[in-house]
């Protein structure tokens, strides 16, 4: 029996399995870095399902407009998923007022494995 031969039934193995990846961020509204009117909510599209007891965000407004260096802090808000896992809404409580604002999500898909990003945006 040749070498390759013998290690057949291994690449066979990893070929049957299917690949774990990570949930990815693949859209948001407003996009990442984008200047926009008050949104009533941001949306987070994602490449798989998450679980809801397990992923969520947090929204921060990180600067006022016309303001350097003032108005930096937390931003009331709640976030849900969709039926299907593969989309967050983040619902601010009150209208966002003119500054910039981050949004730091996390969550857990398939793999069980926590992931975590960052969408930043200006309201004008």
């Amino acid at each position: 029996m040749n070498r390759f031969a013998a290690l057949l039934p291994i690449v066979a193995l990893f070929a049957a399995t299917p690949a774990l990846a990570h949930p990815k961020l693949v859209a948001s509204t407003p996009q990442a870095d984008a200047t926009v009117a008050s949104p009533q909510a941001i949306s987070l599209s994602f490449s798989e399902r998450l679980f809801q007891k397990m992923s969520g965000a947090t929204l921060a407004r990180t600067g006022m407009a016309g303001m350097a260096g003032h108005g930096a802090g937390p931003v009331p808000a709640s976030a849900a998923l969709s039926e299907d896992g593969k989309t967050m809404t983040v619902t601010p409580t009150s209208p966002l007022s003119a500054g910039t604002y981050r949004l730091d999500w996390f969550g857990v898909g398939g793999d069980t494995h926590r992931v975590t990003g960052s969408v930043s945006f200006a309201v004008r």
